[in-house]
Parts: structure tokens; sequence; C-alpha cells
């Protein structure tokens, strides 16, 4: 029997983080959702992973120019993401 992948819109997905978010904090916290590709730091640190972020985003942007993305590189526990911050288009703040 074959698996197929499962496909979720990123709206599906930023519906469920910030119902997570909402449900934890006891209130919405306006943010965006943080997307990107995880390698070890240790490989991070041979790139210039700042210009990969930037690359990145630019070439995901072209795809959807109604999104505000902004390039991020984040590390931590010795894992690195590079990729963007995906900020919501209007904010609500409650």
């Amino acid at each position: 029997m074959v698996t197929r992948a499962k496909t979720i819109k990123i709206a599906d997905l930023a519906a469920a983080i910030d119902s997570a978010v909402e449900a934890n904090a006891g209130r919405r916290l306006p943010g965006g959702t943080l997307i990107g590709r995880q390698i070890q730091a240790a490989l991070a640190e041979k790139l210039d992973a700042n210009a990969l972020a930037r690359s990145i985003t630019k070439q995901v942007q072209g795809s959807v120019p109604d999104a505000k993305l902004t390039p991020k590189v984040v590390t931590a526990g010795g894992i690195t993401t590079i990729g963007f911050i995906m900020k919501p288009i209007k904010e609500i703040i409650g």
C-alpha cells in the first residue's frame, strides 16, 4: 500500500498555531510564523546562512506576493533554521 504525503495549507498551519498559542497563553498573541529548513549548526557555520535565508525568502516571495516575508536565521540546541518569518497581512491584537 502506497502512503501519500499529507498536504497542509499555510493558512491552516497558521490557524492551528494561533489556536494553540491562544489555548496556552490564554489570549491571542500577535506575530508571525517561522518557516524554513533545519540543518545542523555545524553545517550552517560553513554557509552564509543569512544570504541563504534572503535567497529563500526572495524565491518564495515570488510565489506568494501578498505575504509579508522576512528572512530569518535561528540557531538553538545545535540546530539552525534558515528561512523566513511569515507575518499576517493584518494582525489583530486582542
